[in-house]
């Protein structure tokens, strides 16, 4: 049986969750094991020239992929499947250059979709927050589901550049954060179809482009109702990430959840008790294209 152990104070009992997350995120701060070079290999071999000098020049950006895919069968077919679903998208939606202009829409997607960078937890996972009573889905769908991708990828692009600046500070590789949704003000309105086709679309983003990227996902003040709304969303994330998912209630009950996983309360939102002030992604993103997609110095 599994002793019970007390780790920065949390009791922790039957070691099987903590074990496979210490596993996991040794896993991803490990460099390119011996058993991952033939894939790399494949992979790089399949990139076209100019994808192939931007891997070059990132190679965790395909390390990545091959780890998000090691578990699919068959292994290789669906791996390659997958890089080549992302350079497609990538050439659509001038993924390189994405963080060195601005684009239409800017401002209103981040008005009426706002999400904020938090604290990390004692692995290095920083947390994305959104909170459902900022965001008006109508005017974000007014903008077009185009024109949404777009921005959608942009974002996404620049949490990729805030993991670099925490890996620059601790030296420890770090690809995955958190998202943490806090629920209370969410309507089942959300389930209609025209709602359910659009926000499908947005989370499509992360799901197909940006795999291997989410750590833990922590879904607060979720209301019975919402029980509903996770049976309709449940489908659209690999079985993988539906494991992540951590459907929890009011704000104190969550803190202790997510400091059994390694979160201080220093680094939790301070609204919901927590420490940290935290800064709005628009504003990290701002910065990155003021300093020409680098990260400020």
């Amino acid at each position: 049986g599994h002793r019970q152990h007390t780790s920065a104070g949390v009791k922790v009992v039957g070691m099987s969750g903590t074990a496979e997350y210490e596993a996991l995120a040794a896993e991803e701060a490990s460099p390119m094991k011996k058993e991952e070079e033939p894939m790399f290999n494949k992979l790089m071999a399949a990139l076209p020239p100019e994808h192939r000098a931007k891997a070059e020049e990132d190679p965790l950006d395909i390390l990545i992929i091959v780890r998000g895919f090691q578990k699919e069968n068959p292994r290789e077919e669906k791996t390659l499947e997958a890089l080549m679903k992302i350079i497609t998208w990538r050439d659509k939606i001038g993924y390189f250059d994405m963080l060195l202009k601005h684009y239409p829409g800017e401002q209103e997607f981040h008005k009426y979709w706002p999400e904020h960078i938090y604290g990390s937890d004692k692995y290095g996972h920083f947390m994305q927050v959104i909170r459902i009573k900022d965001i008006n889905i109508e005017k974000v769908e007014e903008l077009g589901e185009d024109v949404v991708e777009v921005l959608q990828g942009q974002k996404m692009k620049a949490y990729g550049m805030y993991k670099k600046q925490l890996m620059a500070k601790s030296g420890v590789q770090r690809y995955k954060h958190s998202l943490v949704v806090d629920l209370d003000g969410v309507s089942m309105s959300l389930t209609s179809s025209k709602h359910r086709n659009f926000l499908k679309k947005i989370f499509d983003v992360g799901t197909h482009y940006f795999p291997e990227t989410m750590w833990k996902i922590y879904l607060l003040n979720s209301p019975y109702l919402f029980r509903g709304i996770w049976v309709v969303a449940k489908p659209w994330l690999h079985p993988i990430t539906q494991a992540k998912v951590n459907v929890l209630g009011s704000f104190s009950s969550s803190m202790k959840h997510m400091e059994a996983d390694g979160i201080p309360k220093a680094a939790m939102p301070d609204w919901m008790g927590g420490g940290c002030k935290g800064q709005s992604t628009e504003q990290w993103l701002q910065g990155l294209l003021a300093n020409g997609g680098q990260l400020p110095p």
